[in-house]
């Protein structure tokens, strides 16, 4: 017996390692309809087979899947198999969709059941199935991203030692974090660095910094510094486990930075391999060898999104809206559905766009001096913007135009001119701040 697609729904609960659960309800309209089948699958061959099977008596159904890891691909493959296809709602979607149906009870099964009820409340679209160059970029720029988090969590770890085990040491460098590195990865040690000689400090120094006079003066510093910790420690900290901690967080970034330098070679050789030169996204602004490939996994040509606002959707960079009665709350977080390393990559890019582009400068202004964003509230707006141009871009194949407030063509120079003079004052920058501060530790004390 076979049933129309538009009459079935099928949720799947996809798992990594157990099985995967999955129900089979036919739709009633104003109800929770009937449960036709439920079974599970191993994530295996044979899984994949019995799933085709099994779904094949209901040509023409879309199954409704999170994307947990990679798991939606063998599953989209096994369903256009069995006549049918696959929809991918976020996990933030399938949460709040969860909590609707269900409550706070969660199973596989229970999980599964709401899946296949996501048709009522969210317009469903077909997952695309990238092609494997495509799908090569987008795994090989997903690593990066992963191993970039990494590298900041290495870095952040070292800086966090350095802050309570030898902070005016620290601070001596001037704020230069690669000639930081580079002394402490020479001297590990306190009370070694303390007897260096101040020409070798100078030359790891001058080495590891550009358009610095006073590096001699700051090598007396951190070897002034050095000693005054190694006597405030004295008889309180054993600075052989400390130089051997420093040692370790050291090469735990040494290790990533150079699991990151891979990462992004390969992200950056299959992108040139698909698209070349790629002038058009390069004639965005804020895009760049490390940005574009990222923008280019996910997005592509753009031509499978119909619009901008779907763009701005699947990156997660739109708002999301609360109404209850009269109440509305339309712009409030962003949704953050789209996948991290591409949202992010935006974010790094609209950074640099609002210095380049006189629009997006002026919009970033505005939301600083006159709305009162903090700079992470009005560059994700600036984001925003920037993907809804890109998109433009991507699919009309014009080059990007820069243009001043009027709307007049500027060359790259008059428009860096510009975008200069547009910028946030130093005061406004700091009170933002001091807002922002105040408002993370308000946060922590509720």
């Amino acid at each position: 017996m076979t049933f129309e697609g538009s009459a079935v729904a099928v949720g799947i609960d996809a798992a990594v390692v157990a099985n995967h659960h999955v129900v089979v309800r036919r739709a009633v309209a104003g109800g929770p309809g009937e449960t036709l089948e439920q079974f599970v699958v191993p994530p295996t061959l044979a899984g994949l087979s019995t799933l085709t099977k099994r779904l094949a008596a209901y040509p023409g159904v879309m199954a409704v899947a999170e994307p947990t890891s990679m798991t939606w691909l063998p599953l989209a493959v096994a369903l256009g198999d069995a006549s049918g296809s696959l929809a991918l709602v976020g996990n933030r979607h399938s949460a709040r969709l969860r909590s609707a149906l269900a409550g706070k009870n969660k199973s596989d099964t229970i999980d599964a059941e709401v899946l296949s009820r996501a048709g009522e409340l969210f317009c469903l679209e077909r997952a695309r199935i990238p092609d494997p160059a495509e799908l090569a970029l987008r795994r090989a720029v997903q690593r990066r991203h992963k191993v970039l988090l990494d590298a900041n969590r290495a870095l952040r770890r070292v800086i966090s030692l350095a802050r309570w085990a030898f902070p005016d040491l620290w601070s001596a460098f001037g704020g230069s974090q690669p000639a930081a590195l580079a002394v402490l990865g020479r001297w590990p040690h306190l009370r070694e660095l303390s007897r260096a000689r101040p020409a070798t400090i100078s030359d790891v120094i001058a080495e590891h910094t550009r358009g610095v006079a006073d590096v001699g003066e700051r090598a007396e510093r951190v070897r002034a510094a050095a000693r005054s910790w190694c006597e405030f420690w004295a008889g309180h900290l054993d600075l052989d486990a400390l130089a051997w901690e420093t040692t370790e967080l050291l090469d735990d970034l040494a290790a990533a930075q150079s699991r990151l330098a891979r990462a992004t070679g390969m992200a950056q050789g299959r992108w040139e391999a698909l698209w070349g030169d790629d002038t058009l996204l390069l004639s965005v602004p804020g895009m760049g060898p490390v940005t574009a490939p990222t923008i280019r996994a996910f997005l592509g040509d753009g031509a499978h999104l119909p619009g901008a606002k779907e763009a701005q959707a699947m990156v997660g960079l739109n708002p999301s809206n609360w109404a209850s009665g009269t109440m509305s709350s339309p712009s409030r977080a962003i949704t953050k559905e789209g996948a991290p390393a591409l949202r992010l990559a935006f974010y790094h890019a609209a950074n640099r766009a609002r210095t380049i582009d006189p629009q997006l400068a002026e919009f970033y202004r505005r939301l600083m001096v006159e709305r009162g964003h903090c700079h992470t509230q009005a560059n994700v707006a600036v984001a925003r913007k920037l993907v809804a141009r890109t998109w433009a871009t991507l699919t009309t194949g014009s080059l990007y135009q820069l243009r001043d407030l009027d709307g007049r063509p500027l060359t790259r120079r008059e428009a860096k001119e510009l975008a200069a003079g547009l910028a946030v004052p130093a005061d406004v920058r700091r009170r933002a701040r001091a807002h922002s501060a105040a408002t993370h530790r308000a946060r922590l004390t509720r």
